[in-house]
């Protein structure tokens, strides 16, 4: 078995000192490496980066040993053991990497642990100690990988049955908030970081195992891939994230995401709806990415990039569920999810790139465009979350339009679940397509070649009309403004806006991103422009879309702006914003047996 000792004495100096002791002969020439990316998180990370030490012995002597490239070492002598001492810095405060300070530790295994090169497939263990200061502040330990031999706290021994399964259990430590329940029977466990105090954790507990049971049910299973499963949860003032594991997954959220005790429990706001799908989003995962892979990551390469063209699919049809199985958990309402999905569409139609970048194309190029976003992505890109989202959408009504409602996207996951995922055998880059050809009884090439190969625009509103719902792109006037569900259609005379995004700044309105088709484009803004004043009155960015949407469309105006410390003025004529953003409404009183058959897989 090859053994991990990980201590953390130096938390101050966020230093991870890691001991890996190989109690068996190797040759010269026997590399060692650190991934470059971890799986779920599609850049080059360069993990290596942060070991900042590294020395070998045998026996208690030196042993020479040499880094061949940027995360790869090699042993220069034959040795009939080995140990391997260094020291990792971790202070990357996000669910990819490693965090470390006096208040809590969080790593996943991409970050700490080397593998060796040709013994992936042998049994890992690891020994986390606790310091002197996790022990004084009664730290406890999170983390699903199995637990051979600790404490009551958490400390001691865990191990993995690979190398791959070991950097797929992270691990938080630290004051830790614990709540319990359990999902068809299995036992699950979240743990909260950080965490303001009066939160209702029973609530959490409730709405959570409500999902998660909606889960477990939709792929037909009675129990989930899993003898066991862990959310860990790191709270702050403003943070969003997740990271999906084998049987775990790490999160962020933000303070007012939590639900707290006094709330009304009838009333979900929209921080609440936004956690609960991040553990939805999350969750689903655990089926679709871990177990249904793509056949191009199979086996994984955390060496170099691993291109597929099927995000759209893992990470699009997960984000569809991730809101629509928390209407048919019960969680939410259809309404509210209705809203949701209008927020989804608003967010697809505020990027231009959509025009320009397939959705395919997205995923394929995620590595360098998607997870390394500028100032200009919304010109340039369109998300395979939010775009494979309303292909999910459409899909899924397409195909119960095709059989009569006989079938559904539903199926297909089924279908996927039980050919791909139990089977661990790859999805091919045109299985789906495949799939659903089986499963609908003719070919939907049609569909495909609009929805995933071109930049044409989906025809929402044709699935809005058969589920009874009003369907509406109205012009953006506040960049608040993200669309939703109204009572009725929303009715707006023609207001000016600049269609750029800016935020606050010291001086005014810093200018983050600049559509290419708006008024602020016209006026020569860019982005790192600072807005001080319009028709030379001063002007802050919370006030400056209000300020322009008091001027009439076609009202001739002066921008006065920084750039690059310098003082500039430019003039542009006022008209309204793009449309891009959505409101959806119901057609009827009620909700047509249709829109509930499918929003909650029951008709009236």
């Amino acid at each position: 078995m090859i053994h991990y000792t990980l201590g953390f004495d130096r938390a101050n100096a966020h230093i991870f000192n890691v001991k890996l002791n190989l109690n068996f002969a190797l040759q010269s020439g026997q590399n060692f490496y650190l991934p470059n990316w971890i799986p779920g998180s599609y850049m080059i990370r360069d993990f290596a980066k942060n070991i900042v030490s590294l020395e070998a012995n045998s026996k208690g002597s030196t042993v020479k040993i040499e880094k061949v490239d940027k995360s790869t070492w090699r042993l220069a002598q034959d040795v009939d053991c080995l140990e391997l001492n260094y020291e990792v810095y971790a202070w990357d405060l996000s669910v990819r990497s490693a965090h470390l300070d006096n208040q809590h530790g969080f790593f996943n295994g991409t970050s700490l642990f080397l593998g060796i090169k040709g013994y992936e497939s042998e049994p890992h263990a690891v020994i986390l100690k606790a310091s002197e200061l996790a022990r004084s502040q009664h730290w406890t330990v999170a983390t699903a990988m199995t637990a051979k031999d600790i404490d009551e706290s958490g400390w001691g021994k865990y191990s993995s049955e690979s190398y791959d399964e070991l950097i797929d259990h992270p691990f938080e430590f630290g004051k830790l908030q614990k709540v319990t329940f359990e999902a068809a029977g299995v036992p699950h466990e979240m743990y909260f970081t950080e965490a303001p105090e009066f939160v209702d954790w029973e609530r959490i507990a409730k709405d959570v195992k409500q999902i998660c049971e909606t889960e477990i049910a939709f792929f037909g299973d009675d129990k989930p891939p899993f003898e066991r499963y862990v959310f860990m949860t790191f709270v702050q003032k403003k943070g969003f994230g997740g990271l999906e594991h084998l049987a775990s997954t790490a999160l962020h959220c933000s303070f007012d995401d939590l639900p707290l005790v006094g709330d009304n429990p009838n009333i979900i706001d929209e921080n609440y709806r936004t956690f609960l799908s991040l553990c939805c989003h999350e969750y689903f995962h655990s089926w679709n990415v871990k177990r249904i892979k793509p056949a191009r990551f199979l086996p994984m390469d955390t060496s170099q990039e691993s291109h597929t063209e099927l995000l759209w699919f893992f990470e699009g049809i997960t984000s569809y569920y991730d809101e629509l199985l928390m209407a048919r958990s019960g969680v939410i309402s259809p309404v509210e999810y209705l809203d949701m999905l209008a927020k989804t569409i608003t967010r697809v139609y505020r990027t231009t790139g959509r025009f320009k970048q397939t959705v395919t194309e997205s995923s394929f190029d995620a590595w360098t465009k998607f997870y390394k976003q500028d100032e200009n992505a919304i010109n340039a890109i369109v998300s395979y979350y939010t775009k494979g989202a309303l292909v999910a959408f459409c899909l899924d009504a397409e195909i119960r339009q095709r059989t009569n409602n006989q079938s559904s996207l539903d199926d297909l996951m089924r279908l996927v679940w039980q050919r791909h995922g139990k089977t661990l055998k790859g999805v091919g880059e045109n299985q789906i397509q495949q799939l659903v050809k089986e499963l609908v009884g003719e070919s939907m090439k049609e569909f495909f070649e609009i929805a995933l190969y071109s930049t044409q625009e989906l025809d929402l509103n044709k699935v809005f009309q058969q589920l009874g719902i009003e369907f509406q792109i109205i012009p953006q006037y506040l960049q608040t403004e993200k669309g939703g569900f109204v009572p009725q259609q929303k009715q707006r005379a023609g207001v000016s806006f600049l269609d750029i995004v800016h935020k606050d700044n010291a001086l005014g309105a810093f200018v983050y991103a600049v559509s290419e088709d708006g008024v602020g484009a016209s006026a020569g803004l860019s982005n790192g422009d600072v807005i001080i004043a319009i028709d030379d009155i001063r002007v802050t960015s919370g006030e400056l879309d209000k300020r322009i949407a008091r001027i009439p469309i076609g009202t001739k105006i002066k921008i006065t702006y920084f750039r690059r410390e310098r003082l500039f003025e430019s003039h542009c004529v006022l008209t309204e914003g793009l449309s891009n953003t959505c409101y959806l409404s119901l057609k009827t009183p009620e909700p047509t047996d249709e829109f509930l058959l499918w929003a909650t897989g029951k008709s009236h």
